[in-house]
């Protein structure tokens, strides 16, 4: 399956790198105490944007976060985390924070998590990922979300997710610093399915109901086989908002992958039919960069192309490009450095063309 992930386009690079440090730091960096694990990271980021009339801003920030995950007892688990994002020398870009500009912290995550046989509950506030609600963790402080979720695996090579969520906060929500109501005071519901038992082959599906809401379907497979991935999506969004108000569209999406001594070439195709969202998150759709995807726009189309090269040892160097037929284009270069399994370092640059340029650096240390 981690080739299978590396072979997604290089755009996302920066969002794997971070949940794969979320893991990392949640299941091997846990300090250990007499009841529990503490654990956490440190991260610094700057940030410099030029806009489409060549007005500059920057930014820069330090902060992280720290969570402890109590002992099992009887099978239960209580956990929190705390996040912050703290002002560095310059403010003028608001993506590190509030939606005010300022700094702030936020207990992400506090919840009860249930461990009984192959089954798995946790409720209150916790980090999730599926294709249309996820971390999107590329600034500071990643989504989370206020709920509740189950998980089985009574069916071999197959787990099966029932998701209610509410609330939630984070990068892309329209105020980070607090959690608001997601889908008005009726929330969402969310059923799921992932198989991984045919070799070579992973498959998932998910669907997304709530009141008043865009219904949302969505299918993957990706298959694996030598130094070839080949990946195909299909998703269908239908509006059953009261005013019309809500998405409507079909989105289709194929991709395929080529690694090659140490290269990785990819190529990406999707084709939306009315129009889609990307859910809460950065959206599931192959050709998502990071600054552009298929959400919001008509009948929209994307193809994307990228090339990874990881020849010297601990550095990832990355080309993307991406080409909508609304008149958009960006090309992003990233450069990713492990200095061990709990520091690393990444530097995005982003061309957006007639719509400004865009750098971001983050230095991450988990402990």
């Amino acid at each position: 399956m981690k080739a299978i992930i590396k072979a997604f386009s290089a755009a996302i690079l920066s969002v794997i790198l971070s949940v794969a440090s979320h893991a990392n730091e949640q299941v091997n960096e846990q300090v250990k105490t007499d009841g529990g694990a503490f654990f956490g990271n440190l991260r610094v980021g700057y940030i410099v944007a030029e806009d489409a009339v060549g007005e500059n801003t920057t930014s820069s920030a330090f902060g992280g976060k720290l969570g402890y995950v109590s002992e099992s007892w009887r099978g239960l688990t209580l956990g929190t985390t705390l996040y912050a994002t703290q002002k560095l020398f310059n403010d003028e870009n608001g993506d590190f924070f509030a939606s005010d500009g300022e700094s702030y912290a936020i207990l992400g995550e506090i919840f009860v998590q249930g461990h009984f046989g192959n089954t798995e509950i946790k409720a209150g506030r916790f980090g999730f990922d599926s294709p249309y609600a996820d971390t999107d963790d590329i600034r500071m402080v990643p989504n989370t979300f206020s709920g509740a979720m189950l998980s089985n695996t009574d069916i071999a090579n197959t787990t099966l997710y029932a998701v209610y969520i509410d609330e939630w906060s984070g990068v892309d929500s329209e105020k980070p610093e607090e959690f608001t109501e997601l889908n008005g005071d009726e929330g969402i519901f969310a059923i799921g399915a992932v198989f991984e038992g045919i070799d070579h082959l992973a498959l998932q599906g998910w669907f997304y109901q709530g009141k008043d809401f865009t219904q949302l379907s969505y299918a993957e497979a990706m298959y694996e086989v030598g130094d070839f991935v080949l990946g195909a999506q299909l998703a269908n969004q239908t509006d059953k908002t009261a005013d019309s108000s809500g998405h409507d569209g079909d989105v289709y999406g194929v991709m395929a992958s080529y690694a090659l001594n140490s290269f990785t070439y990819t190529v990406a195709y999707n084709g939306v039919s009315g129009t889609v969202t990307n859910g809460f998150g950065g959206g599931p759709y192959f050709t998502s960069s990071a600054e552009h995807t298929l959400a919001d726009v008509l009948d929209q189309k994307a193809l994307a192309a990228s090339v990874d090269y990881t020849g010297i040892d601990k550095l990832t160097l990355s080309v993307f490009y991406i080409d909508l037929d609304e008149d958009k284009h960006e090309t992003d270069l990233i450069a990713a450095y492990e200095f061990n399994d709990t520091m690393n370092i990444e530097a995005i640059y982003h061309h957006l063309y007639d719509d400004g340029d865009f750098f971001l650096v983050i230095f991450n240390m988990g402990f």
